[in-house]
């Protein structure tokens, strides 16, 4: 009897555990940053298997998943018989995004939703072209834990500098004209991920004013190459912020202006 009731008691424990899956929900679960950041976060960090690579097999795969209240991914499927060195793959990436999760009201529930990752050989060719590199030559010293680190023995910076990056925000950052004829000025603050290879991901909007001019400080931002922090010897995912400041009195200099705090 007793072991009868401790059973009984694993499995009401068990399904009381589990969460409600829903389907009817207000705002659907989401990639942080939406399906720019997945396609971002594809083109910097895929890694084409080899062997489908030399054969220039391509294929669209589609992953469905749950994502729970608390925005982490479970329970993956693949609904069609796809390639597992892709399917392996599409696991990895995965792990680089962050989800938001659906919600009814204000509060969030466990929902499922899907993803199509498109393998093309032509694709990957540019993409490495536009990041520089097919396998980082340092990948060995990558921490695969994907931990996502908020102190380190070394924390990330911009490839050429601090004052480098500030110059850049400056050369490159377009303020945009509608804000310019409303008087609109102020900063933009947005959190991050600068991954073990030195590109970015998961943009959030932590502080905003106007979204045309958070729109630009993300599409400026997101082209931004840095060195990424260390931790143990090895190259790490670390999680910062950066604030770009719009200012009416820069506008005559590149209608731009950044500063770092």
């Amino acid at each position: 009897m007793k072991i009868l009731n401790l059973i009984l008691l694993f499995v009401s424990l068990s399904l009381f555990s589990q969460e409600r899956i829903e389907t009817n929900v207000d705002v659907v679960a989401h990639a942080v940053g939406g399906q720019t950041d997945v396609d971002y976060i594809f083109a910097t960090q895929v890694i084409y298997p080899p062997t489908l690579l030399k054969k220039g097999v391509s294929e669209d795969v589609t992953v469905y998943f749950t994502v729970t209240a608390t925005g982490i991914v479970k329970d993956l499927d693949f609904k069609q018989a796809f390639r597992e060195e892709f399917k392996t793959e599409v696991k990895r990436l995965l792990r680089f995004i962050n989800f938001e999760p659906a919600k009814i009201g204000n509060v969030n529930v466990a929902s499922q939703t899907f993803l199509t990752f498109k393998f093309s050989p032509d694709s990957y060719r540019k993409y490495c072209k536009q990041r520089g590199f097919i396998i980082p030559k340092d990948i060995k010293n990558y921490d695969t834990s994907f931990v996502v680190y908020d102190r380190a023995d070394e924390s990330p910076e911009y490839s050429r500098g601090e004052d480098a990056l500030n110059q850049y925000i400056l050369d490159n950052l377009e303020y945009p004209d509608l804000a310019i004829r409303q008087g609109l000025q102020g900063t933009v603050i947005l959190g991050f991920i600068v991954e073990a290879n030195g590109t970015i991901s998961n943009i959030v909007i932590q502080k905003e004013f106007n979204h045309l001019c958070t729109n630009e400080a993300i599409k400026t931002l997101r082209n931004t190459k840095w060195k990424s922090g260390k931790k143990d010897g090895k190259n790490i995912r670390y999680i910062t912020k950066y604030p770009i400041v719009f200012n009416l009195k820069n506008i005559n200099k590149d209608n731009a202006t950044s500063e770092q705090r």
